[in-house]
C-alpha cells in the first residue's frame, strides 16, 4: 500500500530531524557538538556496542593500604597488569566488615561460565536470588556478602563472571556443601551454564595469614583485563552493602 511506512523508519527518520535540530542549534566545530553526535551515534548503534571506556582509577602496586592495613595484592607479576582501585577497595571493606562481624569469615570463589553474551547483568541478578534464597534456607545467614566481575576474553572463552562469597564461617562445616548451592543455582538443565574449575576455591579466614592470601586471590576480580565489553549502561562489577551495626 502507497501510504504504508514502516515503523523503524519512521523512528529512523524522526531520529535524524531530532539531530539535524540539535546540530544546528550548536555553534559549529564546538566540543559540545562532538560529544552530542557521538552520544547520538552510540544510541543509533545500539545493540553493536561492544566497548566501553572505564576512566576508573588504577593501580600497577603489587600491594594495596585500606584502613591502615597493608595487602598484598595480584598484579600478575612480571606481566604486571593493572587493577581497578575502586572495586578492589570495596570488596577489601566487604571482607573486613565480616571479618568484624563473624571473626571468622568463608571465602569462597568460582567462576560462571555461560553459552552465550548478554547485554545486561539480569542473569547474574537472577542467580543471586536463588542462591540467597537456598543460602538462608539452609543456613539461616543474617548478612550475606558477595562480589562480581563481568569480563569477555572474545569467542574462545567469551563473556563470563568471577564471583566471591563472605559468609559467616562458623556456620559452616563443610566447603562442599556451600559449593553445590552455588552449582544448583546457576547450572541450568539444557546446559551452558557451567561452573569453572579454580584450584583452592574456598578460605576460611580467622587468622591474619589467611586473610592476606583471601585478598591476594579476590583481588583477582579486579583486574582491568576483560572489563569493559558490555553496553555503556551495564556494570562491570557489582559488590554488596554488608554494613556494622551503629553502637
Amino acid at each position: 500500500m502507497k501510504g504504508s511506512v514502516d515503523f523503524s523508519e519512521c523512528d529512523e527518520r524522526g531520529e535524524k530531524a531530532r539531530l539535524l535540530i540539535i546540530s544546528s542549534s550548536l555553534p559549529a566545530n564546538t566540543n559540545q557538538e562532538v560529544r552530542v553526535h557521538s552520544r547520538r551515534e552510540k544510541i543509533l548503534a545500539g545493540r553493536t556496542i561492544k566497548r566501553t571506556v572505564n576512566r576508573k582509577q588504577e593501580t600497577r602496586a603489587d600491594s594495596i593500604t585500606h584502613n591502615g592495613k597493608k595487602y598484598r595484592i595480584n598484579n600478575g607479576g612480571e606481566k604486571c597488569f593493572p587493577l581497578y582501585v575502586e572495586p578492589l577497595r570495596k570488596i577489601i571493606e566487604q571482607f573486613e566488615i565480616g571479618l568484624t562481624k563473624w571473626r571468622r569469615v568463608f571465602v569462597l570463589r568460582v567462576e560462571l561460565h555461560m553459552p552465550h553474551e548478554t547485554e545486561s547483568n539480569r542473569v547474574v541478578s537472577l542467580f543471586l536470588k536463588r542462591l540467597f534464597k537456598r543460602l538462608r534456607r539452609n543456613y539461616q545467614f543474617k548478612d550475606i556478602g558477595y562480589a562480581w566481575a563481568r569480563e569477555y576474553h572474545g569467542k574462545g572463552k567469551g563473556q563470563h563472571y568471577h564471583f566471591a562469597l563472605f559468609l559467616d564461617g562458623n556456620k559452616i562445616r563443610h566447603s562442599s556443601r556451600i559449593s553445590e548451592l552455588v552449582r544448583a543455582s546457576w547450572e541450568r538443565s539444557l546446559g551452558g551454564y557451567t561452573i569453572g574449575s579454580i584450584k583452592r576455591p574456598f578460605y576460611l579466614v580467622d587468622n591474619e595469614e589467611i586473610a592476606q592470601r583471601a585478598i591476594y586471590r579476590l583481588s583477582y576480580l579486579t583486574k582491568t583485563r576483560g572489563k569493559g565489553q558490555r553496553p555503556p549502561q551495564t556494570k562491570d562489577y557489582q559488590c554488596s552493602r554488608m554494613k556494622l551495626q551503629q553502637e
